[in-house]
């Protein structure tokens, strides 16, 4: 009977593992504004899917977003005082399960808000952002 009994709490501790070791919309959404919140634009643009007939033009487009974001996005982090904190609003999943929409909004440190909006697709089992329009 103990043998059973530890059998059955393995099981279940193995699909709790299983169970949260996936990705999220919400979840990948988040380290995205962690990315930004902590300047870490490289990580932030490897959260893109990036669409490339080639293995160059998607580094060359990454390192394109990479520039523009070093640029003009933390200038204007900057001139908002950073990003004070979020919050995820809402989570979208479609149908198909390979596409979603995550709201957030983000409180930055002059005070102001912003609230937006991450498209998501699911690229070999991760959520990625979506920038195709």
């Amino acid at each position: 009977m103990k043998k059973l009994f530890f059998a059955i709490i393995c099981l279940c501790v193995s699909f709790a593992f299983v169970a949260c070791s996936g990705s999220s919309p919400s979840g990948e959404a988040a380290k995205c504004i962690d990315y930004l919140k902590d300047k870490d634009y490289a990580a932030f643009v490897e959260t893109i899917n990036v669409k490339a007939d080639t293995p160059e033009k998607e580094a060359a487009t990454k390192q394109q977003l990479l520039e523009m974001l070093q640029g003009k996005g933390d200038k204007m982090y900057e001139k908002k005082g950073g990003i004070a904190s979020y919050s995820l609003i809402s989570e979208q999943i479609a149908e198909d399960g390979q596409s979603a929409k995550v709201e957030y909004e983000i409180v930055y440190g002059d005070g102001s808000k912003d609230n937006n909006s991450f498209k998501m697709v699911l690229v070999d089992g991760v959520w990625k952002q979506d920038i195709s329009k």
